[in-house]
């Protein structure tokens, strides 16, 4: 059967929807085996039709259960980021707002973390709910942070082994058939998506990033749902934290009122989302309400509730017990001058090679200093947390080379590039 799909892509032609769904019911029944590598490395070579990835996301969708809610949903995605826990902000700050708010969330491609990595990291933190749990706790926080590891998109679990085994992460038929397959299944109605672009992202260029962009607006638009589509580069990261505990405790300190680029960005994610779904609100409302929520703790709460709700251990974070490094160093910087540059590639890789190796989410790094910054000799620019000091006498030497210190003035880097509507 799929032997005979992989002659019709070679001859250029376009399969058909029920073809798709074949192929999403053999992956089922026989996971990530040859045949099910074949047709996807020959779909990755010969190429897929617009409608050809709207096939194969209906599928994926299809191929598990649909969440059906009696109120409007909202999501959000990234296409991976390394130090990046906006939805970690965003989930509970529109969930205080009295917006609800699903999260379908997926591990990690190559070197970036995804929103499953980080919340594995709050002990007892269940992903995994029946559509009655789903209900509860949509009803008491209005949020619910969902894994595709279930019994929703079993099949993209598979789609993500093949892409994995294949290092087929750079093709965006495949990621955005995916994307929109989660979305689909949570029920969502208009949904965000932060499409990254550059050196630290799985999409390299810009040209790349408004390609995906366009794809997505366009299955989206398709199946009735609106969206938003923001591309933003990957020049520095935008939170301070990398590493899933470190991430998480920077998620957390932005919902009790820290200042930073962090707070920025979800606050515009927030405000793209809010005036989206009531044009009535003006994007200055918009940023107040935000801003409020922020600063007065009600995000922060929010945040803490969907944690209890989910079976985690809310009192770990509010007694700061979640990241507990065995040792720390501060590196500073030997020369006064301006932060020219962040390589958040390595730092990111680094992270997840200690984290691998031990298992452990205790280990990671913080970013004192985003590009733009003016430093003074001494001045500490980045704490690395680690286990022993082999950890440190390995990496040392990469993580010094990581920050470049200029002596021309350099301009804060504004990672968001463009928003487009659906």
């Amino acid at each position: 059967m799929l032997e005979d799909f992989i002659i019709e892509k070679a001859k250029a032609h376009e399969l058909s929807q029920e073809n798709y769904y074949e192929i999403v019911d053999y992956l089922l029944k026989n996971g990530a085996d040859k045949s099910a590598t074949k047709i996807f490395l020959a779909l990755d070579s010969f190429g897929m039709s617009k409608r050809e990835v709207l096939y194969l996301a209906l599928a994926i969708r299809d191929s598990g259960r649909v969440i059906k809610y009696n109120q409007p949903i909202f999501e959000k995605h990234s296409t991976g980021g390394i130090g990046d826990s906006s939805s970690l902000v965003l989930i509970p700050l529109l969930a205080c707002l009295g917006y609800k708010v699903i999260k379908t969330t997926a591990k990690s491609l190559v070197f970036t973390n995804g929103s499953a990595d980080r919340f594995k990291a709050i002990p007892n933190f269940r992903v995994k709910l029946t559509d009655e749990e789903i209900k509860d706790v949509l009803d008491e926080t209005n949020a619910c942070i969902l894994s595709h590891n279930g019994d929703i998109c079993p099949a993209d679990r598979i789609l993500f082994e093949i892409i994995e085994k294949n290092r087929l992460e750079s093709n965006i038929n495949f990621l955005t058939a995916s994307i929109v397959a989660k979305k689909l299944a949570s029920g969502a109605k208009l949904v965000l998506v932060d499409v990254k672009y550059g050196q630290a992202a799985i999409v390299k260029s810009y040209l790349k990033a408004k390609k995906m962009a366009k794809l997505l607006k366009y299955l989206f638009s398709k199946c009735d749902v609106r969206s938003i589509i923001v591309l933003t580069n990957t020049v520095q990261t935008f939170g301070e934290g990398i590493g899933n505990s470190a991430e998480v405790v920077d998620a957390l300190n932005t919902l009790q009122g820290k200042k930073g680029l962090l707070r920025e960005v979800s606050s515009r994610f927030a405000v793209e989302m809010i005036t989206s779904a009531n044009p009535k609100i003006t994007r200055q409302d918009a940023y107040d309400m935000v801003y409020s929520a922020l600063d007065n703790g009600s995000a922060y709460q929010r945040f803490l509730e969907i944690v209890h709700c989910q079976g985690g251990d809310e009192k770990i974070l509010e007694e700061a017990k979640l990241f507990k490094p065995y040792k720390s160093v501060n590196f500073i910087s030997d020369r006064d001058g301006y932060i020219g540059s962040i390589n958040s590639l390595l730092l990111g890789e680094l992270v997840r090679r200690l984290c691998s190796i031990s298992h452990d989410d205790n280990l990671g790094i913080v970013l004192r200093v985003k590009i733009g910054d003016y430093v003074r000799k001494g001045d500490i620019i980045l704490s690395y947390y680690y286990k022993n000091d082999e950890d440190l006498n390995r990496y040392k030497k990469a993580i010094l080379g990581c920050i470049g210190i200029t002596d021309k003035k350099i301009k804060p880097v504004n990672p968001i590039k463009k928003v487009i509507k659906g």
